[in-house]
């Protein structure tokens, strides 16, 4: 089971017909995020292999400081997670 520390503020892709995590980044590695229709391609086994998948939702799940339990601010820090709900395109 994954701690607290393992999830901070990152990105998640989460295949809806698998039920499982395909992917994970930390969000500042992030430029942008798609919107729901949108299409990510993502790398499979090395350059040039690339599964696309269109994005069906997207959740953002809002940090707290672990240290007062307050909802993070950007000079708090804090753990976030945005979490996309993505189908393999076809």
């Amino acid at each position: 089971m994954a701690t607290e520390a393992e999830s901070d503020n990152c990105l998640e892709l989460f295949d809806v017909a698998r039920k499982a995590q395909v992917g994970k980044v930390p969000l500042a590695l992030i430029r942008f995020i798609p919107r729901t229709g949108e299409r990510i391609f993502f790398p499979t086994t090395g350059p040039g292999n690339w599964i696309a998948y269109t994005v069906v939702a997207v959740e953002y799940f809002i940090g707290y400081d672990l240290a007062t339990g307050q909802p993070a601010t950007p000079a708090t820090g804090g753990t976030g997670r945005v979490t996309l709900y993505v189908a393999e395109a076809k």
